[in-house]
């Protein structure tokens, strides 16, 4: 037995060394290492470093001697490589999963940015530490194929950024406009915001709010406000049931209004109970609201979905 996956027995926690002596396993995995190795010599990732990786993984398997059949000390590897930010071994990373990347950037080439710039972008989201959390590629937890988990995980970064793009533009569209009026204001927030910071902090997270609703509730609710539709009418192009349809207007409805009272409470630092009044006068006018950011194309479908 090696001494890398002694490093690893060692580390692991108790409860999991048993498993861990299954045999051929500890011989099946140092294999795989060192083709690991053999296939990017240049990798600064130590034994110790992986070991320990893979040992603060195996208490989260519920049945850890099935999910070391699906072990994948390459991909653990490749992933661990990547979390200490080496330039070289991102460069690796998207050579061995170049058709993955470009199959999930494919489904948003709607969106008003360039190939480059949504590579870069994606990149960030994948590779680069954000405050105390480490990077995403950090999450991998070496169990199952890096490929499914890239996909997944890629298209949900995605989704995150389709919708941010969606919130930036709505905001333009809602910049000059009056759609959500200027509601009266406590004292609390009338001693850190004026009126017109506070009227950009109530656009800014209802556009966030729009822009976070799935495709199909943006769809009814585009069909319910701006072309006048009955239930009965869309559930019918929908084939669907009239209580699917109202559901999930109603959903959508009281997402508006939660995620609006939440966004602007993060924007403005304050408690959402400290927006009661504030968020009621909106909701008093979100139909008007909704009938005028509905018909714009910056709320077409660009790749993301309720699958997503």
């Amino acid at each position: 037995m090696s001494s890398w996956w002694n490093q690893v027995i060692t580390s692991a926690p108790e409860s999991a060394r048993a498993a861990l002596g299954q045999p051929g396993l500890g011989e099946r995995v140092t294999a795989d290492l060192a083709a690991a190795r053999a296939k990017w010599p240049e990798a600064n990732l130590s034994d110790e470093a992986l070991a320990q990786a893979l040992a603060s993984r195996l208490d989260g398997q519920k049945d850890l001697a099935a999910a070391l059949a699906r072990l994948r000390i390459e991909d653990l590897f490749l992933a661990q490589w990547c979390a200490n930010g080496d330039a070289k071994a991102i460069l690796a990373f998207e050579h061995q999963h170049r058709a993955d990347l470009d199959a999930v950037l494919a489904r948003f080439r709607k969106l008003p940015v360039t190939s480059d710039e949504l590579r870069q972008t994606l990149r960030i989201k994948l590779f680069v530490k954000t405050g105390e959390r480490p990077a995403r590629i950090a999450d991998y937890s070496g169990f199952g194929f890096l490929q499914n988990w890239l996909r997944v995980t890629a298209l949900r970064a995605m989704v995150d950024i389709a919708r941010s793009e969606r919130a930036r533009r709505l905001e333009e569209v809602l910049a000059d406009d009056d759609m959500l009026g200027m509601p009266a204001i406590g004292p609390d927030l009338a001693s850190k915001y004026t009126r017109e910071e506070i009227g950009r902090a109530i656009k800014a997270a209802f556009a966030r709010a729009v822009a976070g609703l799935l495709p199909r509730q943006r769809n009814f609710l585009r069909h319910a406000q701006v072309d006048m539709l009955t239930l009965d009418q869309i559930a019918a192009l929908y084939g669907i049931h009239r209580a699917t349809v109202a559901r999930t207007l109603a959903t959508a409805r009281e997402e508006l209004s939660n995620n609006t009272r939440k966004e602007l409470g993060l924007a403005l630092g304050v408690s959402e109970e400290t927006l009661d009044s504030v968020v009621r006068a909106a909701d008093s006018r979100i139909d008007l609201s909704l009938s005028r950011v509905l018909k714009e194309p910056v709320l077409e479908d660009d790749g993301d979905s309720e699958d997503a």
